[in-house]
């Protein structure tokens, strides 16, 4: 289940990554800086109460991702 929940938080904060992106060619300087904040805040929320929780509880998933991460560019 741990797993699971790094990857559905890994996902998440790839799809607001990406929105960054779209947000940045169609929004005025101020609205993109007010998403960006919203977006950069979701993804801290995300990391401390899903992935972090998730790796304290499984400290051996931690060795887990970081192999993933360096042979695949991303967690599997």
């Amino acid at each position: 289940m741990a797993r699971q929940v790094v990857r559905a938080a890994f996902r998440s904060g790839a799809e607001l990554e990406a929105l960054l992106k779209q947000l940045k060619l169609r929004c005025s300087p101020d609205e993109y800086q007010d998403y960006a904040r919203g977006i950069a805040a979701a993804v801290d929320a995300i990391g401390a109460n899903l992935t972090d929780k998730a790796i304290a509880a499984h400290p051996e998933l931690h060795s887990e991702i970081e192999d993933s991460i360096a042979k695949r560019g991303r967690f599997i």
